[in-house]
């Protein structure tokens, strides 16, 4: 553990940024769908071996754990970087600790769409990693490192390259979509309030008219309301005033048959052929 406060206190160096490109690739695969693959991190730098846990690690640590829940997140949007502070509470002995992190919306020369995602979930992790106890974090972090050993995987780390495919983003979106459905309809938003919200958002009639970039934007910003139960009213807020400002302005929306993302083979389809049902 002492290691990993140096790091924290001289983040500019080769170690901290190989840890945060893997936690950086560890969001990307929650966002998109895909299994976690690195729980834990192990390389060589300087003669000797640095290991620790991920993001993925650190919350695997406090489930184990048990009774640490992150009870704020607060964000605010610079010119280039998303800036998080979260509060991680211990609700077994009563202690708390608080987290941030800036993230840049660059990476490697464009526009990162899940700049504001891995801004809030590293807040969360600096949080929530103060309150795991020593053996908890030695005890996952032995497992993981023994099993990665065991079944040979030396797989490297590769972060993932820009212009993944758009039905990867939509059906990213949609299970997101789909896991908030409940919740939303308890505040009052209904699947189709929850679709035109997003038309509208990204400017389009038809969902065949949402590009690769709105489907990742639109994912990450449905991920960041599943994470707490702020973040889920201020999209709330965000549907019902676009949908007040679009019925004072007699907008006429259509509601959309699909259930499913199309594949790009498909041809788009008109607002005439498709039904009455919402997409989620």
């Amino acid at each position: 553990m002492a290691e990993e406060k140096k790091e924290e206190m001289v983040p500019v160096t080769a170690e901290y940024e190989v840890v945060d490109q893997v936690d950086d690739q560890a969001i990307i695969e929650l966002m998109t769908g895909q299994t976690i693959q690195d729980y834990v991190y192990s390389f060589k730098q300087g003669g000797r071996t640095v290991e620790g846990l991920t993001l993925a690690g650190i919350n695997e640590a406090a489930n184990r754990r048990g009774g640490i829940q992150v009870e704020e997140i607060e964000y605010e949007e610079l010119e280039n970087s998303w800036i998080a502070t979260a509060k991680a509470v211990d609700t077994i002995t009563g202690s708390s600790r608080y987290g941030a992190y800036e993230q840049p919306k660059m990476s490697g020369g464009r526009s990162d769409p899940f700049a504001f995602t891995k801004a809030i979930h590293k807040a969360q992790r600096n949080a929530i990693k103060q309150l795991i106890p020593v053996p908890v974090i030695r005890e996952v972090l032995n497992f993981y490192l023994h099993r990665k050993a065991g079944s040979g995987n030396s797989r490297q780390q590769q972060i993932p390259q820009g212009g993944g495919n758009i039905a990867q983003a939509q059906k990213a979106t949609f299970a997101i979509a789909a896991n908030l459905s409940d919740s939303l309809e308890e505040k009052g938003i209904t699947k189709a309030d929850l679709w035109n919200y997003m038309k509208r958002k990204c400017g389009v009639e038809s969902r065949n008219d949402i590009n690769e970039m709105q489907w990742t934007q639109l994912s990450a910003e449905l991920k960041a309301a599943e994470t707490t139960p702020q973040l889920l009213n201020d999209l709330c807020e965000r549907i019902k005033q676009l949908t007040a400002a679009a019925q004072e302005s007699d907008v006429p929306t259509t509601e959309e048959s699909e259930d499913k993302p199309s594949t790009p083979s498909e041809e788009p389809k008109t607002e005439a052929a498709q039904s009455n049902k919402t997409p989620f």
